[in-house]
């Protein structure tokens, strides 16, 4: 089952550069487990960082733009952590199953020249099969939409440390270039909407199977607002499998787990 193993959250609310777990470059880290608790005092982020994964799921959904307003969000200037200028980042590490390689997932949201969100890049990457070490491949890489993406399972591109902290355009207009002479395994892409992730667009074609399997992770997310005081009122009839978005339902899913259990499927 695909899980993530780690998780940086750069200027998102409270969040200005947060990292939990494991990921391609912190090797060393302890992973996130199945079942992750976070336990702090009111007010150090708790909050935020759920929303993080719903803000992620949003993007997917909805598009950069109207994710920033849903759930009373406030629009981007509002969850841009306070006192800081440029982007917010998300980097997600995660497995498709125990045995799989892991894929690295980068998102980084932006404003344009008329004051709206849109997606300023976007890249997937991961190691090649026995690479154990180095930098992984990348096998999709946007920025302002355009960009490469690589097809099939093994395909991709290895960027070194000094591409990384060159100029992104100047990658990109390289990449692109090299791709027209790869032509079987390489795609140009330009988006029509900056503002839709290009994960959503390309996960839908056959040709992408690993863009496809990260968009469908993210697409299986379920994710409940728990909130103490509607957990007390009178619950619905009947088990229900999982909590609604207000968690108003958790004597149901009790119930659902009791049966469960009872029908002998912890």
């Amino acid at each position: 089952m695909a899980r993530i193993e780690g998780i940086r959250i750069k200027n998102f609310r409270g969040l200005r550069d947060v990292t939990l777990g494991k990921l391609w470059n912190l090797q060393n880290a302890e992973p996130l487990t199945p079942m992750t608790a976070v336990i702090g005092k009111n007010g150090v982020g708790k909050s935020s960082l759920f929303d993080a994964f719903g803000f992620l799921a949003d993007c997917l959904r909805v598009g950069v733009e109207e994710a920033c307003d849903l759930r009373g969000r406030g629009g981007f200037q509002r969850i841009m952590s306070q006192g800081q200028i440029g982007l917010i980042e998300f980097e997600v590490y995660y497995k498709e199953d125990g045995n799989a390689r892991p894929i690295t997932y980068e998102m980084a949201v932006g404003i344009d020249n008329t004051g709206r969100p849109y997606v300023q890049k976007e890249r997937l990457r991961q190691r090649r099969k026995g690479q154990s070490y180095g930098w992984p491949f990348s096998f999709l890489v946007l920025n302002d939409g355009k960009g490469v993406a690589w097809k099939g399972e093994q395909e991709g591109r290895q960027i070194d440390e000094n591409e990384e902290q060159g100029d992104l355009s100047e990658l990109i207009e390289n990449l692109i270039l090299k791709a027209v002479e790869e032509s079987k395994e390489t795609e140009v892409v330009e988006l029509e909407d900056k503002r839709k992730l290009g994960i959503a667009t390309l996960g839908s074609l056959k040709q992408h199977p690993r863009i496809s399997a990260f968009r469908r992770f993210i697409e299986g997310w379920y994710l409940s607002y728990f909130t103490p005081d509607a957990a007390r009122s009178l619950p619905l009839a009947g088990p229900q499998k999982h909590l609604n978005i207000h968690g108003d339902n958790l004597g149901n899913v009790v119930q659902f787990m009791e049966r469960e259990i009872n029908r002998g499927r912890p």
